[in-house]
């Protein structure tokens, strides 16, 4: 369930790169480049499923099903705190950096072939993962099986990594975290 959540949530965030290494392409060369690139940005994200799958079903056998904001609201607003904290960061910087541009990334990483177009995906998949992971791992929190919830958390990693405005939204989504977070804190 958490790989096609995560394939899902992710899509919108990497259909701009899929479509930059198509045109990146020259005539004749090999069809199975974005197959490769593919598999290995996916090889990042079912790992980080894989961790989140076990973590809900330890916290099922702790008894705390999720979604925690119903079943466990300070829970659930710690997980806020932190990710709204980590919009701040340097590490989500740093791999919001890489994030925003296709071309840059391929100008700068490019390997030839179907092994370097995988080694591509794998290492852009590590980049996205540093930057996407505390948005992500909300889903344990507001629960993946709400559509607006997962829409909310979405719309805010397409307009941190596709968006128009570059690395602005960080902050305010950063603080409308970080103020949801105490709420359920204090409520």
């Amino acid at each position: 369930m958490w790989a096609g959540m995560t394939a899902v949530m992710m899509a919108p965030v990497v259909w701009p790169w899929l479509r930059a290494l198509a045109r990146s392409r020259s005539p004749g060369s090999n069809s199975l480049t974005l197959p490769a690139f593919t598999l290995g940005y996916g090889v990042a994200w079912i790992g980080f499923s894989a961790v989140m799958a076990l973590a809900q079903l330890l916290l099922q056998g702790l008894g705390t099903p999720s979604p925690l904001i119903s079943n466990a609201p300070a829970l659930a607003g710690g997980a806020l705190l932190v990710a709204g904290a980590f919009q701040f960061s340097k590490l989500k910087d740093a791999c919001l950096s890489h994030c925003r541009s296709p071309f840059g990334y391929f100008a700068t990483y490019w390997r030839p072939g179907v092994g370097g177009a995988f080694s591509m995906g794998a290492r852009h998949g590590v980049f996205c993962l540093g930057c996407c992971w505390a948005i992500m791992a909300l889903a344990l929190a507001v629960g993946m099986l709400d559509a607006r919830m997962m829409g909310v958390l979405m719309a805010a990693m397409v307009l941190e990594t596709v968006g128009p405005f570059g690395r602005r939204p960080s902050r305010p989504i950063g603080v409308a975290l970080l103020l949801w977070g105490v709420v359920l804190l204090l409520a």
